[in-house]
């Protein structure tokens, strides 16, 4: 019985060794480089309500935000394309009428292979070189940062005109 015991003992340590040997769990980061985009209004960051946002020209479904409320945005690039345009537009009603106000966003940049890590593995970082707006219910878009990694930090920052106003 001592004999069964001490080998149950082994075996459940081997398999608690080998349980700790898959490293499975650290790579929970953002896998992807995404610009992360932050929505303001009036200087302060703010969620805007029944914002939609889409990919233009994108293959397949390109919808990334549909009449939400969003205070931030992943803006995912392509590629094998070098540039990327979204359409970033709000419903609204004036004077009994509903109206999108929508504006076009497009992003030129390149992308580079980058290896992060055995449990991670490859993937892309971009290096933005353009972008390019139109104003209607954007007010200005900040550009934060050129480089765009996998970590969890704004690279654009939108101001929206003040609807309320």
């Amino acid at each position: 019985m001592t004999r069964l015991v001490h080998i149950s003992l082994l075996l459940l340590a081997a398999l608690c060794l080998g349980m700790a040997a898959c490293n499975d769990g650290s790579c929970y980061e953002n896998g992807s480089s995404l610009p992360l985009a932050t929505f303001y209004i009036n200087g302060s960051q703010q969620t805007i309500p029944g914002i939609t946002i889409m990919g233009i020209g994108a293959p397949g479904d390109s919808m990334i935000a549909l009449n939400e409320s969003l205070k931030e945005a992943y803006l995912p690039l392509r590629a094998n394309v070098g540039t990327t345009s979204y359409l970033v537009g709000r419903q609204v009603t004036i004077d009994t009428i509903d109206v999108l106000l929508d504006d076009t966003l497009t992003l030129t940049y390149h992308a580079v292979p980058y290896f992060h890590s055995s449990e991670c593995g490859a993937m892309y970082n971009f290096e933005v070189k353009d972008m390019q707006c139109t104003f209607h219910y954007i007010d200005s878009v900040d550009l934060i940062t050129t480089t765009i990694t996998n970590s969890h930090t704004p690279a654009l920052r939108i101001y929206f005109h003040d609807l309320t106003q």
